[in-house]
């Protein structure tokens, strides 16, 4: 098709619009583009597998806005954005100051590309940017014309997008990613200079939004990063080249679509490193237990002392400092005489034998002139005559070149010589593979010796302790584990343990664990509480990484003994047994995230993309689709726990939850590890089979739905599921249900069994049927189930609160009703002495005075109290509002003495007066959150009107007090609704009430 053009100069008035589609023909499925005044914007329609969007390109200065169904959920930051006033697209001139594109002078839609050329703050310098849309995804590859420019970013306004995620190990002013890991990112600060593929920290290049948008930069060059950094609101995403910025724009329905749609370009794991023992069983490596200070004798005692103690684990792991020189790969004859014994032994005690290896060589090595005199090393990259000297926490050496032929083969072979001779079972490699001072062998790239060194670990037994390899396909493919950066021992520590976790397997490293237990940063050894705290975190993770003995350790800042008591131990060996028993749940995860690419250990809005809550929880996580883990990860004994949707098992209790809901004050003493699993996900016998403690009940009782309705005296059904979680038969099982007052239930299935084996539930259908004159409202409806178990007689239970609804009807003498709603339309009910309201209505407020009203006439004194408990109140909008009223006649208000006290749907209180006479609210107070069932009163004494609110009808608090000067002698008193649905329009509000009552 021919392309369409159009030019775009800030001062441009409005011209007519130009539309096109892709392809060459007419169709109107794909991608179109629209040019406005002040904006060109490119419109993909929604799909069976994609949510659509629009792009809105603004041309009085470039900057890009990307919207789903008409909110915006992604925006570039405008010149005027931040601290940095930087713009959109941003870019470093030759003299190091920062520009940035500015108005567009024209653009051109050809082929399915929208290509867009900009001026510049530089003299000399123009923008070209080329957006090609897809269904749930947009490219955006730019470059700057002229000018010179040394670097190329993009920038965000954080807040467009919501909540930001990903980025994997964050380097932050608070410490991280050693003791801090902001979750989410925008909710600390992320100051992220050397973010590149050579980097020790596990990171890609991809961030993913809660408004599920996300962001991917195609580099393999090294980025600058910052995320609210400086708390300036902005996340810029700069690439240290002048080279052409690629970068994709993800937008889907959820996060966890958009995470899906990365791992179709990148890539997911197409096998898991490590074995079913290795996922099942802690590692135990040497290096938090001694550091550098280790021999011979002390990791012999170290192994003795774990299997004394019954702290299982697959592998004891030496770590650094058993070589004679780094790089030599042969053994310290002072501190190891007898390599081969010490391997025999560890062996004989039921683990395996690994230890840490790196392809650095240090200077001073034996290994190190070999080495150079064969061409073995990386070369410097300022000058390639000489070998790259890198300096690391053991000093000074030469990283040996993965992409010579010759130099792999001498360093694998020295590898496999050294594990044949002493038995060696698997190892574990540290330090990076390049780095950005040397030079990539010719033909290669900087990014490549990630894909290098994947190849060669992937060689050898990896043992659980993994390989930090990342930012390309050949890792992510390869399906290592990932272990952390090393962390501190406090409880900070612990915290970013997990939220980095979160981080690192959420942006296509599934197979992760924390850091070793305890921490591994040369701190001082952790207190036992955590210690233990992090074992059982550890234990909900999908790998357990050990270090620190439980039995004792060693202080590395003061070189004392660390003596634990025997609780410790017990504790610490509880953790493991419960990873353990876990583990036929986790390797069924293992095998299910080879399939589809989906982390195992993820946020809960992975699962619960709508549950807003989730979004801001930084301590609980879901191991799977049915575990919620939420162990306790700082001092104290209790916690809150947040549950999404779903019907949760608490596998400590015993007992069933609806979710949402948070557990406030939830008990978690040092022996407890709080964890919940959904009932009706995939795998959840499996856990709770292995979760479940001793001391729980062994059965279950779960009535469904969760919330039946119904109308007075109309029968409804209900099922009630005994369910055996235990280990052995259960004899003589029932089930019940306890009804309100005047209802009944007939079953129309079995309701007993003489055995319930495990995992077999008993199902059994009722029909209830309400009084003829229930109460409207919400009424418990308890499912019990007896049985006897190993312990003898038990009883469980379950209540769901069932729903006797209003039907709208008439009000009975002395009430009266009145309608002012534009529609008219407004219905009553009474029953007893509760009411109902259904009624339209743009607003109860200043502006809009419209509403369904049941009143007294005449019933309120010039000293008087109006009272009612508002049952419930449901509304479309927000501010849907329920409440009472005084008037001096509330059909009427324009004749003064008007007020009402209300509660909205979801911002609180409102407390609105008419100040002058004239019939409009004009005066306000109130806010807090909204509740229900809410007791509202308004008092009258004069021309003084004073509202009062309360949770339950005993203890009050004033909302607030004011003149309304127009009140004069006896008025109306009652109950009001508006559904404010001015932005609703068509939407009703129900409103309930009881207990209505005005004095005198």
């Amino acid at each position: 098709m021919a392309p369409v053009t159009g030019s775009a100069p800030a001062s441009a008035a409005a011209r007519p619009t130009a539309t096109a589609t892709t392809g060459t023909g007419t169709g109107t499925g794909g991608p179109k583009v629209v040019r406005a005044e002040r904006a060109v914007t490119v419109s993909v329609p929604a799909s069976a597998n994609a949510p659509g969007y629009t792009l809105d390109v603004a041309t009085d200065e470039l900057a890009l806005t990307t919207r789903r169904a008409g909110k915006t959920v992604l925006a570039t930051a405008s010149g005027d954005t931040g601290a940095l006033r930087c713009g959109a697209l941003r870019f470093t001139a030759a003299d190091g100051t920062w520009q940035h594109a500015t108005g567009v002078t024209d653009w051109t839609w050809k082929n399915g590309v929208l290509t867009v050329t900009a001026d510049s703050t530089l003299d000399g310098a123009t923008v070209e940017a080329r957006i090609t849309p897809g269904a749930d995804r947009y490219q955006l590859d730019w470059d700057v014309r002229g000018g010179g420019p040394k670097q190329l970013g993009l920038a965000y306004d954080l807040s467009s997008a919501g909540h930001w995620y990903g980025h994997g190990e964050a380097e932050t002013p608070q410490g991280g990613p050693g003791v801090n890991q902001p979750w989410p990112l925008d909710a600390g600060e992320v100051d992220h200079e050397a973010f590149g593929p050579a980097s020790y920290n596990m990171i890609d290049p991809f961030w993913y939004t809660s408004r599920s948008t996300g962001l991917r930069v195609d580099t393999g060059d090294v980025m600058d990063v910052g995320l609210n950094r400086g708390k300036d609101g902005l996340g810029t995403f700069t690439v240290e080249s002048p080279d052409t910025y690629k970068a994709t724009v993800f937008v889907e329905s959820t996060p966890l679509e958009v995470y899906r749609d990365y791992i179709g370009i990148v890539g997911k794991p197409a096998k898991s490193d490590a074995t079913y023992e290795q996922y099942a069983k802690p590692l135990w490596n040497s290096w938090a237990q001694f550091y550098t200070k280790v021999d011979q004798e002390k990791l012999l005692d170290y192994a003795t002392d774990l299997k004394a103690n019954g702290l299982d684990g697959h592998t004891i792991q030496l770590d650094d400092k058993w070589e004679s020189n780094y790089g030599n790969l042969t053994w310290d004859p002072k501190t190891f005489p007898d390599p081969k014994g010490l391997s025999k032994k560890i062996h004989d005690m039921g683990f395996d034998f690994g230890i840490w290896v790196t392809l650095w060589i240090n200077l001073d090595s034996d290994n190190y002139q070999y080495a150079v005199d064969k061409g073995y090393l990386l070369m410097d990259a300022k000058d390639t005559t000489k070998p790259c000297e890198v300096t690391w926490w053991n000093g000074q050496a030469g990283i040996i070149d993965l992409a010579n032929p010759d130099a792999k083969a001498w360093y694998e072979g020295n590898l496999k010589k050294l594990m044949d001779t002493y038995d060696i079972d698997g190892l574990k490699f540290d330090t990076r593979f390049f780095d950005e001072k040397c030079a990539p062998r010719k033909g290669h790239q900087a990014t490549d010796y990630q894909k290098l060194g994947t190849e060669l670990a992937d060689e050898f037994d990896l043992q659980g302790a993994g390989i930090r390899v990342h930012w390309n396909r050949t890792a992510h493919e390869a399906g290592f584990v990932t272990r952390q950066v090393d962390k501190g021992t406090g409880w900070d520590s612990l915290r970013a343990s997990a939220t980095q976790n979160l981080a690192i397997s959420t942006i296509g490293y599934p197979f992760v664990e924390s850091d070793m237990i305890g921490g591994s940063g040369g701190q001082p050894a952790p207190s036992k509480e955590v210690l233990v705290r992090w074992a059982q975190s550890a234990s909900l993770m999908p790998l357990m990484y050990a270090s620190t003995s439980p039995v004792d350790t060693n202080d590395t800042t003061t070189g004392q003994k660390v003596d634990y008591d025997q609780e410790t131990v017990d504790l610490y060996r509880q953790a493991i047994k419960t990873h353990e028993k876990l583990a036929p749940y986790i390797w069924d995860q293992v095998q299910s995230t080879l399939k589809t690419g989906d982390p195992i250990m993820r946020p809960l809005f992975f699962d619960f993309p709508r549950d807003e809550a989730s979004y801001t929880v930084t301590d609980e996580w879901m191991l799977g689709p049915a575990v919620l883990a939420a162990p306790k990860l700082s001092t104290g004994a209790t916690r809150s726990v947040h549950l999404p949707p779903g019907t949760w098992y608490d596998v400590n209790q015993g007992t069933v939850i609806r979710g949402p809901k948070t557990l406030k004050g939830y008990a978690a003493p040092l022996g407890v590890t709080p964890a919940f699993v959904n009932l009706k996900a995939k795998g959840a016998a499996k856990a709770i089979r292995a979760l479940g403690r001793d001391d729980a009940p062994a059965a279950s009782v779960l009535i469904t739905p969760d919330a039946p309705s119904t109308d007075a005296g109309e029968p409804f059904e209900v099922t009630t599921e005994v369910t055996n979680w235990g280990t052995r038969t259960l004899k003589n099982a029932k089930a019940a249900l306890d009804l309100p007052e005047g209802w009944t239930a007939k079953a129309t299935g079995p309701t007993t069994t003489k055995s319930l084996k495990y995992g077999a539930t008993l199902t059994t259908s009722w029909t209830v049927t309400p009084a003829d004159d229930a109460r409207w409202g919400s009424h418990g409806l308890t499912g019990t189930a007896t049985y006897n178990g190993h312990s003898g007689s038990q009883k469980v239970s379950d209540t769901v609160r069932a729903q006797v609804k209003a039907a709208p009807g008439s009000v009975r003498e002395p009430y009266l009703t009145n309608d002012t709603t534009t529609s008219g339309d407004a219905q009553y009910a009474q029953a007893g002495d509760q009411f109902a309201i259904w009624a339209g209505g743009q607003d109860l407020s200043g502006w809009k005075d419209e509403k369904g009203v049941i009143y007294r006439d005449d019933a309120a004194g010039e000293k008087a109290t109006v009272q009612a408990q508002l049952v419930s109140q449901d509304s479309a909008s927000p501010v849907g509002k329920a409440g009472v009223a005084f008037a001096n006649d509330l059909t009427a208000p324009e004749k003064g003495g008007y007020a009402v006290l209300v509660m909205t749907q979801g911002y609180g209180l409102e407390f609105m007066t008419d100040s002058d006479g004239d019939g409009k609210l004009d005066t306000w107070a109130g806010g807090g959150s909204t509740y229900h069932p809410a007791y509202l009163k308004l008092t009258r004494d004069g021309a003084t009107y004073t509202a009062y609110a309360s949770k339950d009808g005993d203890t009050w608090s004033q909302v607030g007090t004011a003149q309304v000067l127009s009140a004069a002698g006896t008025g109306d008193a009652g109950m009001v609704a508006s559904a404010a649905n001015v932005n609703y329009p068509g939407e009703d509000i129900e409103a309930v009430f009881s207990g209505f009552s005005v004095s005198s």
